[in-house]
């Protein structure tokens, strides 16, 4: 049996959400949003700054992918270091991946300082990241199963025991399953099925 632990989970948000904050007369709001790819990132960035157009300064924050590997964050003309990099550290905080956060600013006339500016964009990030928006999403993978009838009462007790999704049917002279199951049970699936199926199982 395999050893290897292969993490199939991540966490990301369910849906878009908003939060408002103002301190000495600026305005901060702040927008999380799901998304999957670099596109989505720059159109949603470009609707906000349509939507927002008499604001200045539109900082933001991203991370993509089930490592969480690939982020970026921008200060859109604010001190180096006092908007983007904040945000991302408010979306880190729930290790989130698969997010956008745009904080919008309207400039109130009294200067906040690179602290102040630090804070108001990591609260107000925070903010829009309510807990039960935030959800726990697991990775699958398709797996195809070809094998006898003969053993068909004992793979649908493995299937049925570990909630495995069977997407299609398609038996002929043999069963024919296409399954959706989680990455981390890919290998255990196997191993089990071929054993149960005195190896004659197929895969692909």
């Amino acid at each position: 049996m395999s050893s290897l632990i292969i993490n199939d989970a991540f966490k990301t948000i369910r849906k878009n959400a908003s939060a408002e904050i103002k301190i000495k007369k600026s305005i901060f709001i702040a927008q999380a949003f799901p998304v999957n790819s670099t596109d989505e990132v720059r159109e949603k960035i470009l609707n906000v700054k349509k939507e927002y157009f008499d604001a200045r300064h539109h900082p933001f924050a991203y991370r993509i992918g089930y490592d969480r590997n690939r982020f970026r964050f921008n200060d859109d003309g604010e001190p180096s270091g006092s908007a983007g990099k904040p945000i991302l550290e408010a979306m880190d905080r729930f290790l989130l991946t698969n997010i956008l956060i745009i904080v919008t600013r309207y400039f109130g006339g009294i200067k906040l300082g690179t602290g102040g500016l630090r804070r108001a964009y990591y609260d107000s990030a925070l903010l829009s990241l309510n807990e039960n928006n935030i959800e726990e999403r697991f990775i699958y993978e398709e797996i195809k199963l070809e094998f006898k009838f003969d053993y068909i009462n004992y793979v649908m007790n493995f299937i049925e025991k570990h909630k495995i999704k069977i997407l299609e049917n398609n038996s002929e002279e043999f069963v024919k399953y296409i399954c959706d199951v989680r990455l981390s049970m890919v290998e255990k699936l196997k191993e089990e099925l071929l054993i149960i199926t005195n190896g004659s199982i197929k895969f692909s």
